[in-house]
């Protein structure tokens, strides 16, 4: 049995238990980065000691700055330091952007039972509970490996394992290995995280245009300008809060849309059945498919009995198809090669027909799923490098300068002139905010929710408004998946 599963790693000293015991549950992907750059950071209350002081006094802008930079941030608050002893870890995205991510810890017993899935954490005896520690970056685990020295990717079994070891899996985990396996992997759900409105509120006021905003009307409130101030305050405040409610509301539309709650029924403890809520599974548990079909909560391996089943939601085609069990041989398993025998997550069984019960190994649960993976497209979607994006880039960078030079040559003038210190700081700063339009983010933000609701209305739900001034510049779109959207059948165009 042995032979058909990935090899167990062997300990060359007794203090590597823990590094072997964790480091043999990581496999490899191809859809994600299995090891992004990354390095480890310790708190260091010296620094703490030195630098929040320092950034409080200054009217609280290195703190700003820390919002808007965190991973900057890091690097000056704390120490850099090995990765198995970091408290923090920087990652660098596939797109360059850095993400600064908590260590956290789980414990992993070192006393288990010996199943057919025990080759997934090596040769472990008995000895104390180890905590192994892993990163959350961009809603997946990546569990430190003590030979590499790095954190990498925590998969399920859709790596490293032949169909004939899939196989062998049928007799399902015991209630231990379950409870082991669920704190390594996490609970089987797709989460969207939901901000509340204070929360959203104070990450849109600290954008840096909100903030020119802030400023301008507390110097014009100084300059007596009372009612302007006041028109222009109540406007932002109508446009953001109108804005946050719109993105709040597309946010709560999509958690319902992914969210799912279902009960399964899985083989546990030597054949017996049990129902379990769908949040519960873990790679290998055995499921049973009801012949009547069901909604898949995780992408799993077919082992026995036929299954129809409706991909709509993942590939478009409206055509269903039929999966068939897995064959035993000893050819490696991989999901994009075997996809005639894996039933994906977020797609719908119509039927299932088989001598007994059709049975799969649940492969991969949660945001490693193929519907997972959809989800996280949404919510980390990749910068995209739009001309007309640079171009707001550079004409805010030239109005700086204008603004720069405006309020210098005012400084200098009304110094030559002898005029007061207070209103020659309040003339150059009445310069430096009028190059800005004062009503130009209100504007912008009362366009962008009037396009939410057109696209609402047309059930286009957006999470990011800042796309929709990209996706007013886009003049052509392309569709591959028209007639299988819409239709069964082919109708024949012509023959050359």
């Amino acid at each position: 049995m042995a032979d058909n599963k990935r090899p167990s790693r062997r300990r060359r000293e007794s203090g590597s238990r823990k590094s072997s015991s964790c480091a043999s549950l990581l496999q490899e992907d191809d859809d994600v980065d299995p090891s992004p750059d990354q390095t480890g950071y310790e708190a260091s209350i010296i620094k703490y000691a030195i630098f929040y002081p320092v950034a409080v006094l200054p009217l609280c802008i290195p703190l700003l700055a820390a919002f808007w930079f965190p991973a900057q941030w890091i690097k000056l608050t704390c120490w850099c330091c090995s990765l198995r002893s970091a408290r923090y870890v920087i990652v660098k995205d596939l797109d360059g952007k850095l993400r600064v991510e908590a260590v956290q810890y789980f414990e992993l017993p070192m006393a288990l039972d010996k199943s057919e899935t025990s080759s997934l954490l090596g040769d472990v005896t008995g000895g104390p509970p180890m905590k192994c520690p892993y990163i959350v970056h961009r809603n997946l685990r990546y569990l430190y490996n003590e030979e590499d020295e790095k954190y990498i990717l925590l998969r399920g079994f859709d790596r490293g394992y032949t169909c004939a070891g899939i196989h062998e899996m049928s007799a399902g985990l015991s209630t231990d290995m379950h409870n082991e396996r669920l704190q390594q992997y996490g609970t089987n759900s797709i989460d969207v995280p939901m901000k509340s409105i204070p929360v959203l509120f104070v990450e849109e006021v600290l954008h840096p245009f909100y903030l020119m905003q802030v400023m301008s009307i507390t110097l014009w409130l100084y300059e007596i300008y009372y009612i302007y101030a006041v028109i222009i305050f109540v406007m932002s405040t109508v446009s953001v809060m109108t804005s946050l409610i719109q993105t709040r509301r597309n946010m709560q539309q999509l958690h319902d849309m992914v969210k799912q709650n279902c009960t399964i029924t899985v083989i546990r403890d030597g054949r017996e059945l049990h129902d379990v809520p769908g949040e519960s599974l873990v790679p290998g548990d055995v499921m049973v498919i009801p012949p009547t079909g069901m909604s898949m909560p995780c992408d799993a391996v077919l082992l026995t009995g036929t299954a129809i089943v409706n991909e709509a939601s993942l590939t478009g085609e409206s055509v269903p198809v039929t999966k068939t069990p897995i064959p035993e041989n000893d050819e490696q398993y991989i999901t994009e090669r075997h996809k005639r025998h894996t039933l994906f997550g977020g797609t719908q069984i119509i039927q299932t027909k088989s001598l007994g019960s059709a049975l799969a190994v649940v492969a991969r649960t949660g945001f490693f799923t193929s519907k997972g993976g959809m989800v996280r497209s949404i919510l980390f979607p990749r910068p995209l490098n739009f001309r007309f994006y640079m171009d707001a880039i550079k004409f805010v960078l030239v109005l700086a300068v204008v603004a720069m030079t405006g309020c210098v040559y005012t400084l200098i003038i009304l110094n030559l002139k002898h005029y007061e210190l207070n209103g020659t700081i309040v003339r150059a700063l009445d310069v430096f905010v009028i190059v800005v339009p004062p009503a130009l983010p209100a504007a912008l933000t009362v366009g962008t929710v009037y396009a939410l609701q057109r696209l609402k209305k047309q059930q286009i739900y957006c999470i990011s408004p800042q796309r929709v001034n990209l996706c007013g510049k886009i003049k052509l779109v392309c569709f591959d998946k028209t007639g299988t959207l819409t239709e069964d059948n082919l109708d024949m165009a012509s023959v050359i």
